[in-house]
């Protein structure tokens, strides 16, 4: 299974506005090196295009790190992956930590745009193994599967 890096988002001040860049290190420690929110459990979040894709087909335009990811991945539906697989981002290693777990308390209600949409985001978080760089066009590459 193989994905693409399609944005990288990090948020320069806390709680402020996603901002698109196009490349970043990954940190064990840090998560997102230039995140100014980062986790001290080196985690980041990922979602897939998918998730755009069906807000698009709803008539609603989204931009990158709108849903609050570190990273979207076209070509891979990264919230599919059992928690415990691999993946190889650029130089960088990440574990599956947690997904989307798919049940109805899931759903996310977009408001204001259309009405009140509910999809549910193919999201998930990982916690980076090996430390790297990254940028945009990167393959995603999931390198094992959780055995558990």
């Amino acid at each position: 299974m193989e994905g693409e890096v399609l944005a990288i988002s990090i948020r320069e001040v806390r709680n402020g506005k996603r901002k698109a860049i196009e490349e970043a290190y990954l940190s064990p420690t840090e998560g997102l090196k230039e995140e100014a929110a980062s986790r001290p459990t080196g985690e980041i979040s990922m979602i897939s295009q998918a998730t755009y894709d069906q807000m698009n087909d709803m008539g609603v335009d989204f931009l990158y790190g709108d849903f609050g990811e570190n990273i979207r991945v076209g070509g891979l539906m990264v919230g599919r992956l059992p928690i415990g697989t691999q993946i190889k981002i650029g130089q960088a290693v990440l574990e599956i930590v947690k997904n989307a777990d798919y049940s109805p308390g899931q759903y996310v209600t977009v408001r204001g745009y259309a009405g009140d949409l509910s999809l549910l985001p193919d999201r998930s978080q990982a916690r980076v193994v090996i430390g790297g760089q990254i940028k945009i066009g990167d393959d995603v590459k999931v390198l094992q599967k959780s055995l558990a």
